[in-house]
């Protein structure tokens, strides 16, 4: 893949040293471990927006609430009963 986009940033000197002696640490360049570490963070916040998670709780009380029958108002009733549109 090739990489033609850029992404400026500003840090402070501690910042940018720490940054540079992690990926010495992890063996690659700050660039390199910046846009790891990036995308990890990145993809765990895209996870979270599109997942649900509920304490054991409240994952009970949401199985009761969709085995509890909603009752069905009776003009709904009235309208399934009659022969549709089609079979007149």
């Amino acid at each position: 893949m090739s990489k033609s986009e850029r992404l400026d940033l500003r840090l402070t000197a501690e910042q940018k040293a720490t940054i540079e002696q992690a990926a010495s640490l992890e063996g690659t360049t700050a660039s390199g471990f910046t846009v790891t570490a990036v995308m990890e963070r990145a993809s765990e916040a895209i996870y979270r927006s599109k997942t649900l998670s509920l304490s054991p709780e409240a994952w009970d009380e949401f199985l009761t609430a969709l085995d509890t029958p909603t009752p069905v108002p009776a003009p709904i009733l009235e309208l399934l009963s009659e022969p549709s549109v089609l079979e007149r």
